[in-house]
């Protein structure tokens, strides 16, 4: 169980601390603070999920070896189901964002996400370049609602890290593979978040967590024949426009 393994790893990539809350603002200014945007996207439709359940939207995962121009999509499951934990506590705001529900212990709030992109240039040492956008879909009574765009551009540089470090569910156990590090911008949004705006720094990585192998009885990314999952992180400031 990916659970397990998620278990095992925390000792060793301990989830990155998130700040303490502040109190918001009682003077009827547009909200402003700190925001992070997190979670596991996934290539389902080809390699499954790991409650089984399917994905938002068709997914077509980067594949092995990776080639400028390569395009992709990743997504999560539906908001009616609360596995894998780290899309069920993927949005924090601080201070509390107007509307927005991060639970009684400010965990975070439900959130799904597709993310697009494009593979803009690949050097032969497997390092290289991507753009695309991230579109989050707040959950709430296991249906999404309002929504958040953000485009991002990011570097890519091949890792042997084995865990990707997230708030909410703490961090993603992995095999590897792709690094991406860069910097991302809000540009869109609906109803509560209309207004938003923020940018910051993007982090996550191309891989293929274990029990998608495991699944798939292969022994690798490369066996497998492409990256099955891409977790990731936008962390940042937010405002309004």
């Amino acid at each position: 169980m990916i659970v397990a393994l998620l278990a095992s790893l925390a000792a060793v990539a301990p989830a990155p601390a998130k700040p303490g809350k502040a109190q918001s603002s009682a003077s009827g200014k547009s909200p402003k603070g700190e925001i992070i945007i997190e979670g596991l996207t996934l290539a389902g439709t080809q390699y499954g999920t790991p409650s089984g359940q399917p994905t938002t939207v068709a997914t077509d995962p980067v594949s092995i070896p990776v080639a400028t121009g390569d395009t992709f999509t990743y997504s999560t499951i539906t908001c009616a189901s609360a596995f894998p934990p780290w899309n069920s506590f993927g949005l924090h705001f601080e201070p509390d964002f107007p509307g927005v529900d991060e639970g009684a212990t400010d965990q975070g709030a439900s959130v799904r996400h597709e993310v697009s992109g494009t593979i803009t240039k690949r050097k032969p040492d497997g390092s290289g370049k991507v753009r695309g956008t991230i579109t989050t879909h707040l959950c709430e009574n296991g249906a999404r609602t309002d929504q958040i765009v953000s485009r991002y551009k990011a570097k890519l540089q091949p890792t042997t890290a084995t865990s990707v470090a997230l708030v909410g569910g703490g961090p993603v156990p992995t095999t590897g593979g792709l690094a991406l590090r860069g910097k991302f911008k809000i540009v869109d949004g609906t109803g509560r978040f209309d207004d938003l705006r923020g940018h910051g720094t993007m982090s996550g990585q191309l891989t293929c967590v274990p029990q998608t192998l495991t699944r798939n009885a292969k022994a690798s990314c490369t066996a497998l024949g492409g990256f099955s999952e891409l977790p990731f992180q936008l962390s940042g400031r937010y405002g309004s426009r």
